[in-house]
């Protein structure tokens, strides 16, 4: 056990913290200098880097708002040669309407739960991993490992602008990073699916409703498009098998899906001639997005010589997928951590979904996500975080500093 005065300041960092709405680059300056003042009184030297608003006018599209600053956060204790980095993004979702519980951004304690919008997601990880470098800069002395963290944006918009930028552009390069994203006390991710984004585009000759024989539907060969690649491309995913365990049966399996998203600039009164669908290809482990992209390429090309059809692909965003090995340090001193504190070991995954995880990977970081929280509550309305799960993390972080100090630091 901890002293209760840090499982206090951990409660308290998440109630202040969410009451900044930090959605899509609103806030973003206030709640950095909150988390730096925190972290000021109790001795830790922070750093705030503003990401250049040409990086962000370059990257961003007008509807994520690039005008808006972007800042991250940085604050570092202990000295050697490894380095343990957290992250934990501070941005959030739009919060919705049907709130019962509270206002999104007026957080409320009650049965036992911390409500609010980012209350998982994932404020709470931020202020768990937050709450044990303090304990850690106050009470272990001599540390032979520098803890890092790194407090990002825009991890809901894909992180291009957050951990993107730290990781890529100024080349952060941690031994091992955790990230606090809400896994869950049971299962630990070591790895996430990756994901390609395509728009098939049909083209046809657009007429006069009322004389459709003088013109070529693009919506009918559209539809033999997809009917194509339902029965063919999309069963020939079975054969694909990950040899991981993912969150749920099936996630083992790469999938495809289409028509999410459907366009037609036309009206009713006309033959269409331009219809688009999307493809949401999902990617397993042991895959990657440029020959995937390549398959979906050759997939359409098979599909629209069957159906007659005059179309193009054109890949809207590409994201590769996460892995580090299980057997990997970072994933054996964190299950070691978790079971001192919990009494049991959580499960190794990969998590179906996408995290900034990805960044670190590609590099060659060593990196898991492990953090406070339900993974089922994310961007749901009355949004929690209970309260002892946040404890707990904070007791797993402290206990994972220790190992990794004593195993591989510098004394």
């Amino acid at each position: 056990m901890l002293p209760e005065h840090i499982y206090k300041l951990s409660e308290q960092i998440l109630i202040d913290s969410i009451k900044y709405p930090t959605v899509l680059g609103e806030a973003y300056e206030d709640i950095v200098k909150y988390y730096a003042e925190v972290l000021g009184k109790h001795g830790i030297e922070t750093s705030i880097i503003r990401v250049p608003d040409d990086y962000l006018k370059k990257t961003l599209p007008p509807d994520y708002h690039p005008e808006r600053p972007r800042y991250i956060l940085l604050a570092r204790i202990g000295s050697g040669e490894k380095i343990l980095q957290f992250n934990g993004h501070y941005d959030v979702v739009f919060p919705g309407e049907g709130w019962t519980v509270t206002n999104p951004f007026k957080p409320v304690v009650k049965d036992g739960k911390i409500y609010g919008r980012g209350s998982t997601d994932m404020k709470g990880g931020i202020a768990a991993f937050l709450a044990a470098m303090i304990y850690a800069a106050e009470k272990l002395e001599d540390l032979g490992i520098v803890v890092e963290a790194a407090v990002v944006p825009d991890e809901e918009i894909g992180g291009l602008t957050g951990t993107g930028y730290l990781v890529r552009e100024m080349k952060s390069r941690p031994t091992w990073v955790v990230i606090a994203e809400p896994s869950g006390e049971k299962v630990l991710w070591h790895g996430h699916k990756g994901a390609v984004w395509a728009e098939v585009i049909v083209k046809g000759k657009q007429t006069h409703g009322s004389v459709p024989f003088l013109g070529v539907n693009a919506f009918e060969k559209m539809v033999y498009v997809a009917k194509h690649l339902i029965e063919n491309y999309i069963p020939m995913l079975k054969k694909k098998k990950s040899k991981y365990n993912y969150d749920i049966p099936g996630g083992e399996y790469p999938t495809a899906t289409l028509g999410g998203k459907l366009t037609s600039p036309g009206s009713i009164n006309i033959v269409p001639g331009r219809v688009s669908f999307s493809i949401d290809r999902r990617l397993i482990v042991e895959e990657k997005a440029s020959d995937i992209m390549e398959e979906l390429r050759k997939a359409v090309e098979e599909a629209s010589r069957a159906a007659g059809a005059d179309t193009e692909i054109r890949f809207v965003q590409m994201m590769d997928p996460a892995f580090t090995d299980p057997k990997q340090e970072i994933v054996e001193a964190t299950v070691k951590a978790a079971k001192t504190v919990l009494g049991y070991e959580p499960r190794r995954s990969v998590c179906i979904g996408g995290l900034d995880l990805r960044y670190y990977t590609e590099v060659g970081v060593q990196g898991i996500s492990y953090g406070p929280g339900d993974p089922n509550v994310p961007h749901k309305v009355d949004e929690y975080m209970p309260i002892e799960s946040l404890h707990r993390f904070v007791d797993i972080y402290v206990e994972l500093i220790k190992l990794l100090d004593k195993e591989y630091g510098s004394k």
